[in-house]
């Protein structure tokens, strides 16, 4: 019996190991890529730079009436300037709505002549393509995009082989990518993710995809760690004091297997549960209407425009300024390069929230009293990141609740950074630390952390590689039989 289990395993290690090695070397590359080249995207740290200050002179239409020439109710609001103007953007369940602050006509739609204008004085060169409209492409997939399609794609002739996308609603550059964005993120991100633009479109195929993929590499590392400790001998070793029976590639596949399959296992395994298959390792959110309840009601746009020159002025190099509400209040964020302030409702500089005030608001959303109200000056085991800078200090507000219901909030804007109960913690644990290695506190020191993951990667993708090679003998062996 036991015999004939281990003969079906390694029947099942062999023909899945065919079929999964190329796939699993390839997470292992695309995951290493994926430390140092993230997802192509347009931070705020490259784009306020290259807008315009914001002319508060010619700003002659309140918020107020260029909501009105917008669709529906809108969830976000912000000036900034296009072609040197100043402009609104509106987003909403309407989409995406644009009006020229100076003289309150829409925006959109941006033609292909406008667009192109937009790239070449976003990236400072005339050399630069025609605008071509898409609707979305390997670089565009994200659903934020979706409210500002089609796009227009425009490269340049630079040494770097720039490539923009422009929204046709708003007008602004949305994405910027790189030829060493692209080819880098080929083999990591989008390799990695199965981050195919067709797969892309069908967001429930994608998953169900990758979920059987992810499973059936399991299941080749499982069976193959299960038989490589069967066939280990410390003791009573084989001939010439060897403790694996296989020589040439099998023996390093073998060794190479006891050392690294352990990882690879738990690696693989905390992949296919975040995709939460039969409902494990779901993540929960914040209550329903949470955001709605924190801010006491719809974003309002303010007919006051005497009061949006004051707020400008409190800031005279403002590239954007972005309308916040909390607490029944609103708020205008002011962004220039390397600098923001806050003002409120009479253009008067406001304070970050206490803690005490940010718990007061939550409590309303949980039905349990607050344990403990605080500032937070450093990451802690749940509040952390790699690449993102956090932002900090944050308030962590704690209720006395069976979950220790946990929030981290931003003490600037009121804003929800994290919730924390049972179900995040558990996510935390299985995918976070065995996924990223995020173990304290190796997780915090760099670059130790990298040399530890490069490390490991490495011995993965050589056990694959291996895999493959004896894969590729073995097909090859059925094809050409020895005479």
């Amino acid at each position: 019996m036991k015999a004939r289990l281990a003969r079906s395993l390694h029947l099942v290690h062999r023909w899945l190991g065919i079929g999964a090695g190329l796939l699993v070397l390839g997470w292992f590359v695309s995951g290493l890529v994926m430390l140092y080249v993230p997802f192509p995207k347009l931070t705020a740290e490259e784009r306020l730079p290259r807008l315009a200050p914001i002319p508060a002179e010619a700003v002659r239409i309140s918020p107020a009436q260029a909501a009105a020439l917008c669709p529906g109710e809108p969830r976000s609001l912000r000036l900034t300037t296009l072609d040197a103007r100043p402009v609104f953007h509106f987003q909403g369940k309407g989409g995406a709505c644009s009006v020229w602050a100076d003289s309150g006509l829409p925006v959109g739609p941006v033609s292909a002549e406008a667009a192109h204008d937009t790239a070449r004085r976003f990236l400072g060169t005339a050399s630069i393509s025609e605008a071509e409209s898409i609707q979305r492409d390997q670089w565009t997939v994200y659903a934020s995009h979706n409210a500002h399609r089609p796009l227009y794609r425009v490269a340049a002739n630079d040494a770097a082989g720039t490539e923009l996308y422009i929204s046709s609603r708003s007008g602004e550059v949305l994405v910027d990518t790189t030829r060493f964005e692209r080819g880098w993120s080929w083999i990591g991100t989008v390799l990695h993710w199965v981050y195919f633009t067709p797969l892309r479109d069908n967001n429930d195929l994608w998953r169900q995809i990758v979920l059987c993929l992810s499973f059936a590499a399991l299941l080749t590392a499982t069976t193959g760690l299960w038989l490589g400790i069967q066939r280990l001998r410390l003791k009573k070793r084989y001939p010439r004091g060897h403790v694996t029976p296989y020589r040439g590639i099998k023996r390093w596949h073998h060794l190479l297997g006891l050392t690294a399959g352990g990882f690879a296992c738990t690696w693989l395994l905390s992949g296919w549960l975040s995709q939460h298959p039969f409902g494990l390792l779901e993540v929960s959110s914040p209550p329903p209407g949470a955001a709605r309840r924190l801010t006491g009601g719809p974003l309002q746009a303010s007919a006051d425009l005497a009061l949006l020159h004051r707020q400008l002025a409190r800031l005279p190099d403002t590239r954007e300024a972005e309308w916040q509400r909390f607490g029944s209040r609103n708020y205008l964020e002011l962004r220039a390069p390397g600098n923001k302030l806050r003002v409120d409702e009479h253009a008067e500089i406001t304070p970050p929230f206490s803690a005490e005030t940010l718990a007061e608001a939550v409590h309303a959303l949980e039905d349990a009293p607050v344990a403990r109200a605080e500032l937070i000056h450093a990451p802690d085991l749940y509040y952390y990141g790699h690449r993102s800078a956090l932002i900090l200090p944050a308030a962590r507000i704690r209720f006395a609740d069976s979950q220790d219901t946990t929030y981290y909030m931003d003490p600037a804007s009121g804003r929800i950074l994290l919730r924390l109960d049972d179900a995040n913690r558990r996510h935390r644990w299985i995918f976070n630390a065995l996924h990223r290695f995020d173990f304290p506190p190796i997780g915090g020191l760099r670059p130790l952390w990298d040399i530890i993951v490069t490390t490991l990667c490495l011995l993965g993708a050589a056990l694959a590689t291996s895999g493959c090679i004896l894969g590729w003998r073995r097909i090859n062996s059925r094809h050409h039989p020895h005479p």
